[in-house]
C-alpha cells in the first residue's frame, strides 16, 4: 500500500517482486487486507492470552510453586527416593490440605447446611458437591479467597487436583432463573475468563433453576469429567 494523493495504490508483494494492482483487481487487495487483519487479530488474541497466563503464573504463591515442583516427573526421578512413605503427589496434596486459608467472612448466618467434610455450607446443592468431593478423596477448600485485579472473590470450591497439582475452581450458580442473579453470574464469568480461568480447563461451572434443581448425581457426573 502506497499513498497516492487522497487515495492509495495497492501492490502485491512477493519477496523482492512488486506487482501493481489496478482498480479492476481491487477485490484481490481487499482479500489480502482482510487476511492481514485476521492474522493481526489472531496474533493480538494470542498475545493477550499469553499475557494473561504470565500474570497468572507470576501471581502463584510459593505453595503453588511447591505443588508444581512436587509433581514434576524429573524431580521425582532425582530425589523421590529421599522422601519416605508417600509419593510426591501425596506429599503435595498433604501440604495443600493442611494449609490455612482465608475464607468468606460474609453472612456466616447462612452457613446452615453441614457437609460430609464437616464444613457448614450455604445450600443443599453445595452439600452435594461437598459430598462428592469428600467421598472421592479430592482435597478442596470452601469459599477460599481469590484476588483478581484487586477484586476479592470466594469461589464455592477450590480444588487441588492430585493427579497434576493444578488448582481448579468450581462455581455453582443456583438461581439462574433470576434475571439479576444471572446477569451478575455472567459478569463474574467474563472477569474470570479474562484472567485465565477457562471453563473446561481450570474452571468448573454447574447451574440450576427452580424447575431443574441440582442433585448429588449431577455433582458426581461433573466430578467424573475431571482427570484425577
Amino acid at each position: 500500500m502506497y499513498p497516492n494523493n487522497d487515495s492509495y495504490r495497492w501492490y502485491l508483494v512477493d519477496g523482492e517482486a512488486r506487482q501493481y494492482l489496478p482498480r479492476k483487481e481491487n477485490k484481490i487487495a481487499e482479500d489480502l487486507a482482510l487476511k492481514k487483519y485476521y492474522q493481526l487479530k489472531k496474533n493480538a488474541l494470542l498475545e493477550k492470552r499469553e499475557n494473561i497466563m504470565k500474570r497468572q503464573c507470576e501471581s502463584y504463591d510459593d505453595n503453588e510453586k511447591l505443588h508444581k515442583f512436587l509433581n514434576n516427573e524429573g524431580y521425582i526421578q532425582l530425589i523421590g527416593h529421599l522422601l519416605s512413605g508417600d509419593s510426591f503427589a501425596e506429599k503435595s496434596k498433604s501440604v495443600w490440605a493442611n494449609e490455612e486459608y482465608r475464607n468468606n467472612p460474609k453472612y456466616p448466618e447462612q452457613l446452615t447446611n453441614l457437609g460430609s467434610s464437616g464444613n457448614y455450607l450455604r445450600s443443599k446443592s453445595e452439600v452435594f458437591i461437598d459430598m462428592a468431593l469428600t467421598q472421592h478423596g479430592v482435597p478442596f477448600r470452601y469459599e477460599c479467597e481469590l484476588v483478581i485485579d484487586n477484586h476479592i472473590f470466594y469461589p464455592d470450591f477450590t480444588i487441588f487436583n492430585p493427579a497434576n497439582g493444578e488448582i481448579i475452581y468450581w462455581e455453582h450458580f443456583g438461581m439462574m432463573d433470576d434475571e439479576d442473579y444471572a446477569r451478575n453470574a455472567f459478569s463474574k464469568l467474563k472477569l474470570f475468563y479474562n484472567h485465565g480461568l477457562i471453563p473446561g480447563e481450570n474452571l468448573i461451572m454447574t447451574f440450576e433453576t427452580k424447575s431443574k434443581p441440582f442433585t448429588y448425581f449431577d455433582a458426581e457426573a461433573t466430578l467424573k469429567q475431571l482427570k484425577m
